[in-house]
């Protein structure tokens, strides 16, 4: 995933412009390294900014602005079908992934084992990963348009949605997206939009949202450190939000239990931490199916000693917020419209994801043109997992390829990567990013899989230190 300055990853003409730990970035500044360094290698071999292409045949070429999973995904599928195409991925940050590497629970390593994937993807199919390139910053997104016959625009949505209540604006609220990326180490220089956190989160915890997200932010919250081995979860981070687990957390959401987004298999996980006293209210008694029947059972269950109280409010709707001495409190209307209170130390938003912008609306406004396509929550506004932003990529990717064969979009009438190559002074390949990787994995600790580097001018020294090495071979 990549922030643009104004961003910074169904029908076929909406997609067009108008455990063991993988190698799972994205940011809306960069930095600059104070030395110039020789172009790096994308994939095992140097690209050239010259005209030795210039007698190749005609192919098209395609940019992937944004290296997070509909990104990625939708560089798999257009290779598949089109294997003489020239394809480039840009991303802001140093290393790839984005949403696979900051997005996904720390704790959560299978699910982060798709960069593996993505991976043996650039060191096999010849695709081109051009990192520490900022659209916007390093290069204007007209002049990633004019050089490819192909935009795929994958950047994502990088900011949390706002509680659309009244709000004091002492009151402490932090959306669930800045905790998460927080625990996964993103740097903190490449923070999007709020400034990196720097206090606990309190003992008394209030998280609004019943979906994915949701569950997340509890889990991580509540999870004893003895059940986060194997993960690559930022201890420095944790000790810092957590110094101890929240003694109470309320999940506050305004649907019905049959009705609420997050996956079965996800509350399945939380209800079966055995530290954890699981209560429920606003459940209907008449209400059946899965979710009611294992929370049923989860209240029911005798749990002996725990540390941290959770309970999930159903049919609950949250109407204000303000501050109470120095409490935090959500004022909300019941299963039966009774109005009701809770007072924490954090309200936590996970109520979706949106554009970095004031208003949450489209801040991409040069990203237009036939031959541009968006994809991922980009097009689909937040909605769905990696898997269903896989389909999605997968829809985009066969858009595009119809459209090159009958001929609504002609290949090898822009240069590609050569034209835009002389303008990047400071990107890094994937060799660099294969050195980072390394890195990382070397210095985890015996509880972790990877420590993840958080400052950006600590990966550019070993992306560039690893290009030093590679040219004096």
């Amino acid at each position: 995933m990549v922030y643009i300055t104004f961003l910074q990853t169904e029908t076929d003409a909406s997609l067009r412009g108008a455990s063991r730990c993988p190698a799972p970035g994205r940011a809306d500044r960069r930095v600059a390294a104070d030395m110039t360094e020789p172009e790096p290698s994308c994939r095992g071999r140097r690209v050239m900014a010259s005209d030795e292409s210039a007698a190749a045949p005609l192919r098209p070429t395609i940019a992937v602005v944004g290296s997070g999973p509909s990104g990625c995904y939708t560089a798999q599928f257009l290779r598949k079908d089109l294997p003489e195409a020239e394809i480039t991925i840009f991303e802001a940050l140093p290393v790839p992934y984005g949403l696979v590497r900051y997005g996904v629970a720390a704790d959560h390593q299978g699910t982060k084992a798709v960069a593996a994937q993505f991976d043996r993807m650039f060191v096999r199919s010849d695709i081109t990963f051009v990192g520490n390139t900022s659209i916007g910053i390093d290069i204007a997104p007209e002049a990633i348009t004019d050089a490819f016959d192909v935009v795929v625009v994958a950047t994502g949505l990088t900011r949390d949605r706002r509680l659309s209540v009244p709000q004091d604006e002492n009151a402490r609220v932090i959306g669930a997206g800045r905790i998460i990326r927080s625990l996964n180490a993103f740097p903190a220089a490449a923070a999007p939009a709020a400034a990196a956190l720097t206090e606990p989160l309190g003992s008394e915890l209030i998280v609004v949202g019943h979906g994915n997200v949701a569950i997340d932010v509890v889990r991580l919250l509540t999870k004893p450190d003895s059940l986060l081995t194997g993960s690559d979860i930022d201890d420095d981070a944790l000790k810092l939000l957590r110094p101890q687990p929240p003694t109470a957390v309320h999940v506050i959401g305004r649907s019905a239990a049959d009705a609420a987004k997050f996956d079965l298999a996800m509350l399945r996980e939380l209800c079966t931490l055995k530290n954890l006293r699981i209560d429920v209210e606003g459940l209907d008694s008449t209400a059946t199916g899965p979710v009611a029947d294992l929370l049923r059972q989860t209240v029911c269950a005798y749990r002996g000693d725990t540390t941290t109280a959770v309970t999930l409010h159903f049919q609950t709707v949250p109407a204000a917020v303000r501050v109470e001495g120095a409490r935090t409190v959500l004022d909300v209307l019941g299963p039966t419209g009774t109005p009701s209170s809770y007072a924490g130390d954090t309200v936590i938003t996970a109520i979706g994801f949106c554009h970095d912008g004031d208003d949450c609306g489209d801040a991409s406004p040069s990203w237009v043109g036939e031959h541009v396509y968006r994809v991922g929550w980009l097009e689909r506004g937040g909605r769905g997992n990696i898997a269903e932003n896989r389909k999605h990529a997968q829809r985009a990717a066969k858009t595009i390829v119809d459209d090159l064969a009958t001929g609504r979009l002609q290949g090898g009438r822009r240069r590609g990567l050569t034209t835009v190559l002389p303008e990047l002074r400071h990107w890094t390949g994937f060799d660099g990013w294969q050195a980072i990787d390394d890195s990382e994995r070397r210095d985890a600790g015996p509880r972790r899989c990877r420590r993840k580097i958080t400052n950006l001018e600590d990966m550019l020294a070993i992306a560039h230190r690893n290009h030093d090495v590679t040219d004096d071979a």
